[in-house]
């Protein structure tokens, strides 16, 4: 299934700390936005590709680590007049992804017992042996906003890693936890995001 990607509007800013491209486009129907916004230190950089829900608020879809393409673009300063020049590729590259995932049929997912117990030790051994706990809608957002992707790597020993530590290219990703992280992996603090946007 492909989906059609309809161009609305692009915005570009600049500060003495910061420079940000934002585009939104139209994909099968849905509106989306691809944010980068460069800071002048990478724990407060972002990039990040939201869909418009039908309650009007913006949902995660896909997420780029700082550490990708910070280090690939300049300083900021009185110099950077046209941001989208240095972060485009990575807007672009988060609407893709976007398109990827909206394009993709909802599947079903089926766990292993063996999965099924690691979660079941999980919910135990974060809330007591005998624990219930509800996530709401707006945690599951919080969840996929911040941090990395959610893996779950099933070790030989029988043991389970959960992890949003990792970043997609990761070697312990890639090699399904047998090579070590390259120590490459690197996410903004939500308090770092949430001061640098002033909430």
């Amino acid at each position: 299934m492909t989906s059609t990607m309809t161009e609305p509007d692009e915005t570009t800013g600049t500060s003495p700390q910061r420079y940000h491209h934002t585009r939104t486009i139209e994909i099968a129907g849905r509106t989306v936005r691809a944010h980068v916004e460069r800071d002048f230190y990478i724990n407060q950089s972002r990039a990040v590709a939201e869909v418009l829900n039908d309650q009007m608020t913006w949902t995660s879809l896909a997420a780029d680590a700082p550490s990708d393409w910070w280090h690939n673009t300049p300083t900021p300063g009185p110099d950077i007049d046209d941001p989208a020049r240095f972060l485009s590729p990575v807007t672009e590259r988060l609407l893709q992804r976007a398109a990827t995932i909206l394009a993709t049929p909802p599947t079903t997912h089926t766990i292993s017992p063996h999965l099924h117990g690691a979660i079941s030790a999980l919910l135990a051994t974060s809330y007591g042996y005998d624990a219930e706990h509800r996530i709401d809608p707006d945690e599951i957002t919080w969840a996929y906003t911040h941090g990395g992707a959610l893996h779950i790597i099933e070790h030989p020993d029988g043991s389970v890693t959960f992890t949003k530590h990792h970043r997609e290219d990761c070697p312990f990703i890639t090699s399904r936890g047998a090579q070590e992280c390259d120590e490459d992996c690197y996410f903004p603090h939500p308090a770092d995001v949430e001061r640098a946007h002033g909430r």
